[in-house]
Formats: structure tokens, sequence, C-alpha cells
């Protein structure tokens, strides 16, 4: 298994096309995000001219790269190491015609820390493989490996392409700019969730990307009373804001959340059910006091599961890019094969949706919510003071401020 590289097609029953939208509003930069959903069934290994690159310019790559404080003369060599990994996604196919059930359910997903719309294919294919419509925002708070925007310019008739670079690390206090971020970015999950809601109805959508794609054909088929967040490390983050914020969102899947752009006074205001999938090298006391707030509502379904052997980066594409000699060295895998934590990551998000948002059938494994399993921990691996004081030191630590999300 762990000899299998590249990024991985979804595994579920149905074929994966993806598109790429850009738009002009509601706020400075618009909303900039990739689509997955179902598509027409064909033999995905026979339609690889159809596949979209992983880095839809070598402007991504770069992002990465410097995020990962590499040598920029050693810049050529990394591209060459890298490839152009492609993603096993039919882009720009027409959406899945199916009369039962006849609309999908959506996801919102938010990226972490230096990466952005295509980062977790593999998640997202997974998704999509299972029935489900998941819109993969690429954010511009400058929290992104990379992104842009297009300018008009004063003749009215020619754009230029702005480039947003990421914005370094705060010295000092990281909570104010994080937390200013973590607000943006909510923003904009909320701007995509209604932009979601105008393809829903059939509205025109003017898409910068001119991808020549229909977005006509989304009318009355995406479920918009059965929506879940789930997002990644800083993008757990910001999924936990836009459950606070917006009540369109049933449930969370939060991988690796990273805990301190959020506000302490949301907690309590929280009430939608939410799943933390923690990877066991990621975490730190402070991060899981913080998570363990969120975690004793009466009556609101709340778990934690640790999968053993698993890296920060295992919950996302970095870890099929790199063989295992290479991998374990940068950090993107940890001992177990990652095809096994994908599918474990998988399963448990899987489950948790089609619980809480009650989708036909029921048919899901609740033993994997409950960490049974032998690669599983029930709650966290890592070992808290008991005692109030220590725990409040923990919850207000800096030991471990900002995660090495792409520094791999």
């Amino acid at each position: 298994m762990g000899s299998r590289l590249g990024i991985r097609a979804g595994t579920g029953p149905h074929t994966v096309g993806v598109t790429d939208i850009r738009t002009a509003g509601p706020d400075k930069h618009g909303v900039f995000l990739r689509l997955f959903y179902p598509t027409e069934p064909c033999d995905i290994r026979q339609r690889r001219r159809d596949w979209p690159t992983w880095t839809p310019s070598r402007q991504y790559l770069d992002g990465y790269l410097k995020f990962m404080a590499v040598p920029k003369w050693t810049f050529p060599l990394c591209r060459l190491i890298l490839g152009n990994p492609k993603v096993p996604a039919i882009l720009n196919a027409p959406l899945l015609k199916q009369e039962t059930p006849s609309k999908f359910p959506v996801i919102v997903f938010s990226h972490g820390l230096g990466g952005q719309r295509t980062t977790y294919s593999v998640v997202c294919s997974e998704m999509a493989s299972r029935g489900y419509l998941v819109a993969s925002i690429e954010h511009r708070d400058g929290s992104a490996s990379a992104t842009y925007v297009t300018r008009q310019e004063d003749d009215g008739k020619t754009q230029t392409v702005e480039w947003i670079p990421m914005t370094p690390k705060p010295e000092g206090d990281e909570y104010p700019v994080r937390n200013k971020q973590v607000h943006e970015r909510a923003d904009e999950l909320g701007h995509m969730l209604d932009l979601l809601v105008t393809m829903d109805q059939g509205s025109n959508i003017n898409n910068l990307c001119k991808t020549g794609m229909d977005l006509s054909q989304f009318k009355d088929k995406l479920d918009l009373d059965r929506v879940a967040a789930m997002g990644h490390s800083f993008g757990g983050a910001s999924s936990l804001v836009s459950l606070y914020r917006d009540p369109r969102l049933k449930c969370a899947v939060i991988l690796d959340g990273w805990m301190l752009p959020v506000d302490r006074e949301m907690y309590p205001q929280i009430s939608q059910p939410i799943l933390f999938i923690n990877t066991e090298a990621f975490h730190w006391p402070g991060n899981i006091v913080r998570m363990n707030r969120l975690m004793g509502m009466d009556g609101v379904d709340r778990k934690m599961i640790t999968i053993k052997g698993s890296v920060h980066q295992s919950q996302s594409d970095f870890t099929f890019l790199f063989g295992e000699f290479f991998g374990t060295r940068v950090h993107s895998r940890g001992p177990l094969d990652p095809h096994v934590v994908i599918d474990i990551n998988n399963e448990a998000s899987l489950a948790f949706m089609a619980k809480h948002l009650d989708l036909p059938g029921g048919d899901y494994n609740s033993a994997v919510l409950e960490g049974e399993g032998e690669h599983l921990i029930k709650g966290t691996n890592v070992k808290l003071d008991p005692r109030p004081a220590k725990e409040e030191q923990a919850d207000t630590s800096v030991e471990k401020p900002t995660p090495d999300e792409a520094k791999l």
C-alpha cells in the first residue's frame, strides 16, 4: 500500500467531477472555490487527459515552498521532485443526473494555513464519490500559499492578475492577527454558502474562471437542509466560528483543529454536533484544553478520536506525494500507512455526517466514532494535568502557537 504515490481517487460508487468558480462579490475579492461533485460514471483511469493538475499554476507550488522555508535556490529541484501531480477527477464534467435522491448534501471545506482550494483533494474527492457536493474554498485573508484576483483596467476591457502572497507569521502575540483572519475566513465561508444557495435557485453566476461549465445544471440539486462544515487546522477553527455564526450548518468535522484563533466567548454558544479527528503527533495541552471546552455540552453530540501513527499532514494531500523514505523525513507521513490513516479519517467523517445530516439509509460505522479499532484512541493521547490552575495555564499557553501546517 505504501508504494502507491500520487493523489488518490475517491473510493465511493460515484465518479468525481471538479470545476472552479470565482466571483466578483459580495466583498472586494469575491469567492474562489473548487467544487467536487458526483458525475456520470466512467472509467476514471481512461480519462487521464481530463484530470486537472493539483497545483493550478507554479505560483501555488512556489508559495508552498516559501511557506516551508525552503531556500529559493532549491525551488527548481523541488519542482522536479514533486513533478506535476494530477487529481483523478473529470474537469468540468456534468453533474450526475439522478432521480433518487434528487438532491446532494453539501460540505463546505476550509483549508489550513498555507493551503489552498486543491490541498485536500483526496478528502474532498472521497466525499464527492459518496454523494456529497463539496465546496472547497480558497481563502483570501493572507493564509493561502498563494491566491489571486483580477483587476479591471481603466479601459474597461483589459484585466490584470494580481497575486496575493501569504502573510508572514506575526511576531509576538499571534492571537490578534489570527483572530482577525479567522473572522475573515468565516465571512468567506458564509459568502460561499450564499453562492451555493444562488446556484440552487438557478440564478445566473458570472464565473470569472471562464470554464465553460454550465452552472445552471445545479438548480434544485443542492440539499441545503443538509450542510456540514469541514476544515483542517486553521480551517477547523474557521469552521467552528462559522458554526457559531451560521445556523445553516448542521454539524462539523474538525480535522486537527488549531483552536488558538477562536474567540473563547463563542464556545458555549456553538450548539451543533462536532467531531474532532486528531492526529497523534500534532496536539499539545493548550489545544486539547480548548477542544475539551466544547466537549461537555448536555444533549449535543460531541466526539473526539485520535488516529495512532499519524501526523498533521496525514489529513492533507501532502502525505500521498512522497514515498516512505522521504515522507517520514519531511514529516508528511507518520508510521502508519497513509492510506490506512485516510481511510479511518474518511470513515469517521462519513459516519458522523450521515448521522447528523439524517441521510437516508443511515448506514454508518458507529464504532469508529467511539474510538474502537486497533489504530484509534478514544479522546486524545495528550496528557493533561487535572489541576484547575494548571488547566488554565495550559489554556493560555503559547508554547506552540502556530501549527507547522505545510512546513513539512
